[in-house]
């Protein structure tokens, strides 16, 4: 399915029900709370760089998402469908050790990625994207860059020009 930029592919508080892969373009995951007004983007999605996605708080539970999924740029995914995805695997013991292996390693990319927000000061977390994830710094318009690191844009220009 082709997706125009600024699309928001999931939106938040909607109960997400589908896994994308991306084949071009794309996309940020943002958590939103609109009680404490925070709009965070949490991780990207491309082809070459976490090519999985879905808001995981709600496709596993069946619940509302926190989360949107947000095109950065026009973009080609392709769609599975949470039924069509179960009732396949459960048929099909190799299927299942497909989707069970993609599923635990996207989970434990989101949960690197979460341990390095947390644990990182903004510039060695710049640092750990130029050298380790060059393709948000080159794809990504710097709000939300600027967003994950939990920083202002204007902050990020100075990380850039010093580093």
């Amino acid at each position: 399915m082709k997706v125009k930029n600024l699309t928001k592919l999931v939106e938040h508080n909607k109960v997400c029900d589908k896994i994308y892969v991306v084949l071009q373009g794309g996309f940020v995951s943002r958590f939103i709370d609109k009680e404490l007004e925070i709009e965070k983007t949490i991780n990207f999605f491309f082809r070459d760089f976490h090519p999985f996605m879905t808001c995981v708080d709600s496709f596993f539970s069946g619940t509302k998402t926190q989360c949107e999924l947000r095109a950065i740029s026009n973009a080609e995914v392709i769609e599975f469908k949470k039924q069509d995805i179960e009732a396949t695997i459960f048929q099909d013991l190799q299927l299942f050790r497909v989707y069970h292996t993609q599923v635990t390693t996207a989970l434990q990319e989101i949960n690197d990625f979460e341990m390095k927000i947390i644990a990182y000061s903004s510039e060695r977390l710049y640092h750990y994207l130029i050298t380790e994830c060059p393709i948000i710094i080159q794809k990504v318009p710097a709000k939300y860059i600027a967003e994950f690191m939990g920083i202002s844009s204007e902050w990020l220009s100075k990380l850039k020009h010093r580093i």
